[in-house]
């Protein structure tokens, strides 16, 4: 096990630079090694004892974002600290979609961790990460179990927004429906990231029936970028909204789609 010097003098260093552990522990020449040379002394660094080592060598991974890695990050997702858990997010999310393979489904499950930085670190990785269909497979499922969070549907929305992924058309819908506003305005966004025609029905239908007006300013500035006659129809009748900034944006809206709304 590391002294209490050494351990000291690896964590301020890795918080530091996220390459100069390996000279920090064990080189004596005491040169900034490259990050291949850092890379299995990180490694192991991320299985040591000490959690606050382990969450300073996965924030270090992140910052070289090499391939090796990602099993090791894989794993500590199941890290029993939180910290760790949501630096190997963060490093996963760093390394980019084409180390991880097909499989998201790791950094998917951490959406519903019960940390709540844990979860916002896994959805801006599963942004990072691209569209995979067993990733969202596995947020449709675990969106339909009770008593799941408004913040973690909040969440999912926006990490399908990030991966652009189409085929989350149907769950992102689904979550239009939700009781809590500020989910269903997440929803909205992501949908409108996603600028799939399928969406024109149901932001327009939500445009004209939420009862939040919230919810319907982001309805309004989403259709703007679609376009098409179901689009100036909506944002044609928001110009009578009964909230002023609703109006506001549907006018503006209208503007962006070449429907020309008054002001």
């Amino acid at each position: 096990m590391l002294s209490y010097a050494r351990s000291l003098c690896t964590a301020v260093t890795l918080l530091l630079t996220g390459l100069t552990l390996a000279a920090c522990i064990v080189s004596t020449d005491h040169t900034e090694p490259t990050a291949e040379q850092a890379l299995p002394r990180l490694l192991a660094v991320l299985k040591d004892p000490n959690p606050e080592l382990r969450r300073t060598a996965a924030q270090a991974l992140g910052k070289i974002a090499r391939p090796k890695a990602v099993p090791a990050l894989v794993e500590a997702l199941r890290d029993p600290d939180a910290g760790v858990r949501r630096h190997a997010a963060w490093a996963l999310g760093m390394t980019g979609p084409d180390a991880l393979g097909h499989d998201r489904s790791p950094i998917a499950a951490l959406l519903f961790d019960a940390d709540p930085g844990v979860r916002e670190a896994a959805a801006t990785a599963l942004g990072q990460t691209g569209d995979t269909q067993v990733g969202i497979e596995l947020l449709y499922e675990r969106l339909l179990e009770p008593d799941v969070s408004s913040d973690t549907k909040r969440l999912v929305a926006a990490a399908l927004g990030g991966m652009e992924a189409r085929s989350a058309v149907v769950l992102l819908t689904r979550l239009l429906q939700d009781s809590d506003p500020l989910v269903r305005r997440w929803a909205v966004a992501a949908l409108g990231e996603l600028a799939d025609q399928q969406a024109v029905g149901p932001l327009s239908a939500l445009l004209t029936n939420d009862p939040d007006p919230g919810v319907r300013i982001e309805a309004a500035f989403w259709l703007g970028k679609f376009g098409g006659a179901t689009v100036e129809s909506a944002l044609t009748a928001a110009l009578t909204d009964s909230d002023e900034n609703v109006r506001r944006l549907a006018a503006a809206a209208l503007q962006e789609s070449g429907g020309g709304g008054e002001r």
